[in-house]
């Protein structure tokens, strides 16, 4: 029986790896302390590590520890250690870029599948049947293979292959970027970008210092670097038939409302595919979802390679994240974790994990709001109040609010 085809959600923190849960991916990513590409999130402790692994098992969510960063000579003793420590927890997979941390992996004697990560670049079926020799289950595919060579690729082998299908795209070839390193003297290659290619840039000719060119899109300059957002949604059903084994969301470092949106619309797109239903009748409300999470405008080409001129890359920002039900005070009170401000009165909208295809939301009014068992004014970010609304929200529910067109 062929598998269905399963969605990978980022997960930067353990808050954010129960939304991805919730909202419908069938496994999650996410580091530890130290060698995965995200030295700057706030990545999981030993504790939570094994935390996590439990709650997907419970779950039924494959669980994939990233080991990604690549390894220097003086890093060999550090990244044994450190392996050694985790090689009892069951992940299902472990995700690597570096040949060096499979062999450090398989001394540990850590049981898991090794995953291979886009980082090695992987654009053809003779390297994934290399890969396969040294003991990876899953290619993850450099971003620059198109669907055509997907296809080419599957009719040569049989092995498990992972693309990203949306989320910010690199400037760099798979991801493998000096330009942090020579302008900041953090190493991209170790987990510390510091995104150089999203700074903000003017243009001023050699002979003419302090004069620049109108080249920016808004008054701050031009990001002349940075790339559109990956979407791939409207090709989802031809990768399904490519025989595209898992579909990857990139963004363990976006928001708590970024996972769970991005992860049930294109869970949700995934049931109708499997089901047989109508995918390009359902397809524009999973666009206009899509369009609801804060993002660059979108692309179905890598750096827009087949686009014919430059357009500015402003973010498009249609709704704004409030909250979410973190858990249930009373029958008619809900513990609501605050992240933007709102009012007793104020109409929000509150979405819901993703049923039979189907994505699920409902406006909601807040009537009464208390903190500490006091009435109050206003919810304030970064506290979790007591909230009445005028229909009953379920534990998880986010609250949001579309922006005025």
């Amino acid at each position: 029986m062929k598998r269905i085809p399963e969605i990978v959600s980022p997960a930067g923190n353990p808050e954010k790896l129960r939304f991805a849960v919730d909202y419908g991916a069938d496994a999650v990513y996410f580091g530890g302390e130290m060698l995965n590409l995200r030295e700057n999130a706030d990545n999981f402790t030993s504790e939570k590590v094994a935390e996590a692994v439990e709650l997907c098992r419970s779950r039924g969510v494959r669980s994939i520890f990233l080991l990604n960063s690549f390894l220097h000579e003086r890093d060999i003793d550090a990244a044994r250690e450190y392996v050694r420590s985790m090689a009892k927890i069951p992940f299902d997979a472990v995700m690597v870029s570096d040949p060096g941390m499979i062999a450090v992996v398989r001394e540990s004697g850590m049981e898991s599948e090794i995953h291979l990560s886009t980082q090695m670049s992987t654009l053809n079926h003779l390297a994934i049947e290399f890969w396969r020799t040294q003991g990876v289950t899953r290619i993850v595919l450099a971003r620059e293979v198109t669907l055509d060579e997907i296809r080419m690729i599957r009719a040569h082998t049989d092995a498990d292959i992972e693309v990203f299908i949306h989320g910010a795209l690199c400037v760099a070839y798979s991801g493998r970027c000096l330009l942090s390193r020579y302008m900041s003297g953090r190493d991209a290659n170790k987990g510390n970008c510091a995104q150089p290619c999203r700074w903000n840039y003017r243009l001023v000719e050699e002979k003419r210092p302090g004069e620049y060119f109108e080249v920016f899109e808004n008054e701050h300059g031009t990001e002349i670097l940075s790339s559109k957002d990956l979407c791939l949604l409207p090709q989802l059903p031809e990768y399904v038939k490519a025989g595209v084994n898992a579909f990857k969301i990139e963004g363990r470092m976006k928001s708590i409302y970024y996972v769970a949106n991005v992860t049930r619309v294109y869970k949700a797109a995934l049931q109708t595919i499997q089901s047989g239903g109508d995918f390009a009748a359902l397809l524009p409300s999973y666009r206009e979802e899509l369009d609801l999470v804060s993002h660059r405008p979108f692309t179905e080409d890598l750096f827009n390679e087949f686009e014919n001129k430059f357009e500015p890359i402003p973010y498009v920002t249609k709704a704004t994240y409030f909250g979410y039900v973190d858990s249930s005070e009373s029958d008619t009170l809900r513990n609501v974790k605050v992240g933007n401000p709102f009012r007793p009165g104020d109409e929000l909208e509150a979405i819901f994990p993703p049923a039979d295809g189907k994505i699920v939301h409902d406006k909601v009014r807040a009537l009464e709001i208390f903190e500490n068992g006091s009435v109050t004014d206003m919810a304030r970010p970064d506290r979790i109040v007591q909230v009445r609304f005028d229909i009953p929200l379920a534990d998880g529910a986010i609250l949001r609010k579309r922006s005025n067109p």
